[in-house]
């Protein structure tokens, strides 16, 4: 043939574009939150801090299916020439959350919808916080963008209004029936809105313009005016707003619970696996799974997912670990068993031998304290959340940020008309039928989430690597095979993405009520040669469409280069636009 572009075959070669550049790096799960970020760092002359929030109102407004301002903003941040910290930014229940409240009104577990298992919505007070320590701009610069898409309108994609349980082709009965706010805003005259079609919140334009104009008339320092910003949203209209609607409902949100509300910045929890030290946040988010199980499968020397046996082996850590999960993960303080007790060597070399050729077929947690194994708990497990965005980026003078915000999507709670979005579901997590559990219902307590953002330092390759997903009990499923590829395969990133991954549902599903499905295992269909052989091991194999087990965002810096890269998955699944720039 006489042609002057490629016709060798082409299979091998990654459906993922390698964005690359030198001044700077963005991966987000909307394309409008990207540009969103790029502006503020090269418009605006803004930080990766200040660009993390900007996309991240932006997201609350253009994935409302996902996440919304009332959910929560989790985040490791990786400021210019100091260590990483974590930005807990997870919701907390009420003072009148308990026990009695619930039984009294007809209740055997915590609701995953309504008024009843929200918390108080701390997406704005990661916001605020974050620009406050680490960011250079005001509030009304990086807001400015999502103010101009909610006030002007943003055309609608296809996961708003076609993604199972969560878009509003699921949810129009339930707006139509309860949610009359729900209905109001998101449907026209009852009737879902076309994809492609121009979608207005003139609500929360509104809410951000108001939130810009009291900062002007703040005067004084940095940390006085995002002091101030702070209580006007949580002692002020506001939160006047919230709890007007929370009492209408019978909800259990108090004044109290927003005047002394606030996130905190942490300390994060790290493993070091060759010359790559992987950082994520405590025992009250998922990633401590990921930590324990790289440590088991490089143990294990599992590099990647090429045989019948080391899918087995991985498949058989991820159950041991995610029991611990269950049984030890929590947002309380005072629990006994710590993150380093899960992650002491011993203990784990303890658990790995109870991986055997056949499969695992019930849930088995171990005991860390005394590095001895359980009896096995079966259906004693809840499931947990679902939608997630995520935010990561890397500007130029080397600050980095990965940012998980999630909860408030429009199928948690019915929106605010004030406001334009609702409220969060996260207490879900929580139990109210197991009295002595380390998750037992209880006031002014963070649940436990599975949200987990990831922050990767390599010194010795002058690397800094930012990802995360969305995925509920997945997330870090998902990530775990992906680090695998990437730090022990030694993979290029985005043949570390394009691998074939597998999800276990050994656990419960994303979603209150499902049980767990015991030893089913879920593989995309380019690992299908090895049903059988896995089938023979115990495991309940089902084959699943290929590029629909996990939506990875990544950004990196090597050297002076920078890359961005959005997994395939994104768009194959038709949840998200995701969109990645390096420049």
């Amino acid at each position: 043939m006489n042609r002057s572009y490629r016709i060798e075959d082409n299979n091998s070669n990654s459906f993922i574009p390698s964005y690359s550049g030198t001044n700077g790096a963005v991966a987000t799960h909307s394309n409008l939150s990207s540009m969103t970020a790029y502006n503020i760092l090269n418009q605006d002359r803004g930080n990766a801090f200040d660009a993390a929030a900007g996309a991240m109102l932006v997201e609350g407004l253009v994935n409302p299916q996902m996440f919304g301002m009332g959910g929560e903003g989790v985040m490791i941040l990786k400021p210019k020439n100091q260590k990483p910290v974590v930005l807990n930014g997870n919701t907390l229940s009420p003072r009148k959350f308990n026990f009695l409240n619930l039984v009294t009104r007809g209740f055997t577990e915590v609701p995953d919808e309504g008024v009843l298992c929200a918390g108080v919505p701390a997406a704005f007070s990661s916001i605020f916080r974050m620009l406050q320590l680490y960011g250079k701009l005001d509030f009304r610069t990086i807001s400015k963008y999502a103010k101009e898409y909610a006030k002007e309108g943003y055309p609608l994609h296809t996961g708003i209004i076609n993604q199972n349980k969560f878009g509003l082709k699921s949810l129009k009965g339930k707006f139509i029936r309860e949610w009359k706010n729900s209905a109001k805003l998101y449907l026209k005259n009852n009737k879902i809105p076309k994809v492609g079609s121009l979608f207005r919140n003139s609500a929360y334009a509104n809410l951000i313009d108001y939130l810009g104009n009291y900062e002007k008339k703040i005067t004084g320092s940095r940390n006085n005016k995002f002091n101030k910003l702070h209580d006007a949203f949580y002692k002020g209209d506001v939160a006047n707003s919230i709890l007007k609607y929370s009492q209408k409902n019978e909800g259990l949100l108090s004044k109290e619970d927003f005047e002394n509300f606030n996130v905190k910045f942490e300390k994060t929890i790290s493993e070091k696996y060759g010359d790559y030290q992987v950082h994520k946040t405590n025992f009250w988010g998922q990633g401590l799974t990921s930590l324990m199980m790289l440590k088991m499968l490089n143990k294990q020397k599992i590099k990647s997912l090429n045989s019948a046996g080391d899918i087995h082996k991985f498949t058989e850590i991820l159950k041991l670990t995610f029991a611990d999960r269950e049984m030890y993960f929590t947002g309380k303080y005072n629990s006994k068993v710590k993150a380093n007790h899960l992650l002491d060597d011993s203990y784990l070399n303890k658990r790995m031998q109870l991986i055997k050729d056949k499969a695992i077929d019930s849930i088995i947690p171990g005991n860390p304290l005394s590095k001895k194994s359980l009896l096995p708990i079966e259906n004693e497990i809840k499931p947990w959340g679902a939608g997630t965005v995520h935010i990561s980026i890397i500007d130029k003078d080397n600050n980095a940020i990965s940012c998980t915000p999630s909860g408030g999507w429009i199928r948690s709670n019915e929106v605010i008309n004030e406001l334009g979005f609702p409220l969060g579901n996260r207490l879900m997590t929580l139990y109210l039928s197991k009295p002595g559990h380390v998750n037992f219902i209880s006031p002014k307590q963070q649940p436990r989430t599975t949200l987990s953002p990831t922050l990767i330092i390599n010194q010795k390759k002058r690397e800094i690597l930012s990802c995360g997903t969305m995925g509920g009990d997945a997330q870090d499923q998902w990530q775990a095979q992906f680090l695998m590829n990437y730090i022990f395969s030694n993979m290029p990133i985005d043949q570390a993405l394009n691998e074939p991954r597998v999800s276990s549902e050994h656990l419960p599903a994303f979603f209150h009520p499902h049980d767990p499905n015991l030893k089913q295992l879920l593989l995309e269909e380019r690992l299908s040669p090895f049903i059988s052989q896995l089938n023979k091991k115990g495991h309940k194999c089902l084959k699943t469409t290929d590029w629909s087990e996990g939506f990875i965002l990544c950004t990196r810096k090597q050297d002076k280069i920078y890359d961005a890269y959005a997994d395939i998955r994104s768009y194959k699944s038709q949840i998200f636009q995701a969109q990645a720039l390096a420049w």
